[in-house]
């Protein structure tokens, strides 16, 4: 009990800690003050185009420096759209119209804080005047923004967020100018799930999810999809959000003695969910685990405990030379291989990648103009060499992966068809004893 307290504890802190990132970026604190940086690109744009008259491009954001959210800007898509800042910096500039223009970053911290985002996004694109706007975090932040982007003529793609409930909206029309590009529930990680079980042979499954937008979904998608492969599902619970015990939520699935076990949860409810299968020694032969499994450091913390488990997302090291490549770029970047996240780290490079070559083929600052070439055009990245939107939703022929699990510390593609890195494990290994694991202690 000792060992655990400790981790657990650990994990809690490491989740909420404010941290500095270390590229010289500085953001604005409470209130309305930000700073800048600078970046650049590489593509040929097109030269028929005439040049900007400005000397810099200037990309504003509202992001969770503070608060219950700043674990994304500090671990997610802050250090992913950072480290694109330094690389094209590093180039020179973006090519518009034969004119290398630097980039700079003007951020606010929306101090996790759904209106004081809102204010903000309204702000830098009405009184700034900026020349692009990044997303805030979560899909509640990201379906809001979307709305004040597109009310202004302003491109929005997505980060740290994604949801049914949006692609709703993109179908009716009203969003024109927002690009969702993170991966979720049925586009297409429930599809993929149901297809790998199905190949597993598993018929039975128990379903624990967060009593919130994120939870409900996926928990609708999975019965779904689920059942269409021939997987019944035996139990279906909500849980809140400040959750403290899972135990007789685990001794019920137990006793229904499901083939695979789904939390559909946050880091804090899937760190307690493994807590408890392993104190109750309760093995089903198959574990998802939602957002905060994809992490590096929860592989790290439940050690051998983690071999098998299944997570959302997903991008592997063995993905291709191009992933691995920038595994290492942003492992060094962010000083640690800690907090690399295998669902979505991958994809916010891409879609930045992607964004910059649009730019360059348009040849022009022109929202109009760069949202057309980005619903059209195909350009290479480091997620894929075919990377493309359908419907302002990139393609599921784009991503690296929509299932992973972890093997020998290391996050696998368990995806059946090409994208797969590794074959799944099922069933998965019996949770290692007490002394070779401090998450059962």
């Amino acid at each position: 009990m000792r060992q655990r307290i400790r981790w657990g504890s650990l994990v809690f802190t490491f989740l909420l800690l404010v941290a500095l990132v270390s590229l010289p970026i500085m953001v604005g604190c409470a209130g309305d003050d930000a700073t800048t940086t600078t970046a650049g690109g590489t593509e040929t744009s097109d030269t028929s185009m005439a040049p900007p008259e400005q000397d810099k491009i200037i990309i504003g954001a509202a992001r969770p420096v503070s608060g219950v959210n700043s674990f994304f800007e500090e671990n997610a898509f802050g250090p992913a759209y950072k480290l694109w800042v330094q690389d094209v910096n590093a180039a020179g500039g973006i090519n518009v119209a034969g004119k290398m223009l630097p980039v700079e970053m003007k951020v606010y911290d929306d101090q996790s804080d759904l209106d004081t985002s809102m204010r903000l996004l309204t702000k830098l694109m009405e009184e700034d005047k900026v020349d692009f706007v990044f997303p805030p975090t979560s899909t509640a932040f990201l379906f809001a923004a979307a709305g004040v982007a597109n009310a202004h003529n302003y491109i929005l793609m997505s980060a740290e967020g994604g949801a049914t409930t949006l692609e709703k909206e993109m179908e009716k029309g009203d969003l024109p100018y927002y690009f969702q590009a993170l991966s979720y529930s049925n586009h297409d990680q429930m599809p993929a799930f149901a297809e790998i079980l199905n190949e597993a042979g598993a018929k039975t499954a128990a379903v624990v999810y967060l009593d919130d937008l994120h939870g409900i979904e996926y928990q609708a998608q999975a019965a779904v999809f689920l059942s269409g492969a021939g997987v019944e599902i035996v139990s279906n619970v909500a849980i809140p959000g400040d959750i403290k015990d899972m135990s007789s939520i685990i001794k019920q699935i137990q006793e229904r003695n499901p083939d695979v076990v789904a939390f559909f949860a946050y880091p804090p409810q899937n760190i307690l969910a493994m807590q408890t299968m392993i104190q109750l020694n309760y093995n089903p032969k198959a574990v998802l685990l939602g957002p905060g499994g994809s992490f590096q450091f929860f592989a790290n913390i439940f050690g051998p405990a983690m071999e098998g488990v299944m997570f959302e997302g997903a991008w592997s090291v063995n993905s291709s030379p191009e992933a691995k490549a920038y595994y290492d770029k942003l492992a060094d970047f962010m000083g640690t291989t800690d907090n690399i996240d295998f669902w979505g780290a991958i994809i916010y490079r891409a879609e930045l990648e992607f964004f910059q070559q649009a730019i360059e083929k348009a040849g022009t600052l022109d929202q109009d103009k760069i949202a057309e070439v980005m619903r059209t055009e195909h350009f290479p990245t480091v997620m894929s060499p075919d990377t493309f939107f359908t419907n302002g939703i990139f393609d599921v022929s784009s991503y690296s992966g929509q299932i992973g699990q972890w093997q020998n510390g290391v996050a696998e593609v368990i995806d059946v068809g090409d994208k797969r890195t590794a074959a799944p494990i099922y069933p998965k290994p019996s949770w290692p004893a007490p002394t070779e694991t401090t998450a059962g202690q």
